[in-house]
């Protein structure tokens, strides 16, 4: 089950969110060899704030098998604060109707196709739905540029920002790669292909829960 919670909740649900970050140090810092701040096994980065939103999935064995991280980027965006280049410029990166996706994680622990497909699904439907919901019109995010064509099958409607750049050293370098900024359309069309994309009989959205500021935000900007 996709569940959700704010940033603010780390301290009532430490040892989840100790979950959540070993898995991304494990992920990023390990497996990737990304150079994040990490102690203790742990990556926790400036962006985990009060105001992030974390939807996470755990299979029946208690197994962290999806994640993401949603932040408001009027406030926390990675693509504004270190990547702007990849931007066309046509674009304002920072926008109070768009929120970024960063550190999503698709690794269930039989890692099949089919398995890959429905992890992805329901991590990326929770987080639409939830974008839906509180009238969010993009999530952005920065990629490794050879992804594109996956996030478009999951949701074909998903475009870049502009053209792709090197990061780390660039291909070869170990952490490195070529990336690109892309958005993630948030529309009922979307839902639909992403339910469809994991042969999802009812709905990803996470478990009940009663999140307010993105709302507000938007109300206030109204």
């Amino acid at each position: 089950m996709v569940q959700v919670f704010e940033g603010k909740d780390r301290k009532r649900h430490g040892g989840l969110f100790e979950k959540i970050f070993r898995a991304r140090y494990e992920t990023f810092v390990v497996n990737r060899c990304w150079s994040l701040p990490a102690r203790n096994g742990l990556e926790i980065d400036q962006y985990d704030t009060d105001q992030a939103v974390y939807f996470v999935d755990f299979d029946e064995g208690g197994h962290l098998q999806g994640a993401v991280r949603l932040t408001p980027t009027v406030s926390a965006s990675l693509t504004a604060d270190y990547y702007p280049h990849l931007s066309d410029g046509g674009t304002a990166l920072r926008d109070p109707f768009v929120y970024e996706g960063t550190r999503y994680i698709a690794a269930p622990k039989e890692k099949t196709p089919a398995n890959n497909r429905v992890v992805k699904a329901r991590i990326l439907g929770a987080m639409t739905e939830w974008a839906w919901t509180f009238g969010i019109r993009h999530i952005q995010t920065v990629i490794d540029a050879p992804l594109l064509r996956s996030f478009q099958k999951v949701n074909s409607q998903t475009f870049a920002l502009g053209a792709a750049h090197p990061y780390g050293g660039g291909k070869g370098v170990p952490g490195g790669g070529t990336c690109l900024a892309i958005r993630l359309p948030v529309t009922e069309r979307a839902i639909g292909e992403i339910r469809s994309y994991g042969a999802l009989e009812a709905s990803p959205a996470p478990e009940p829960y009663s999140y307010q500021p993105a709302a507000q935000q938007l109300r206030d900007v109204a």
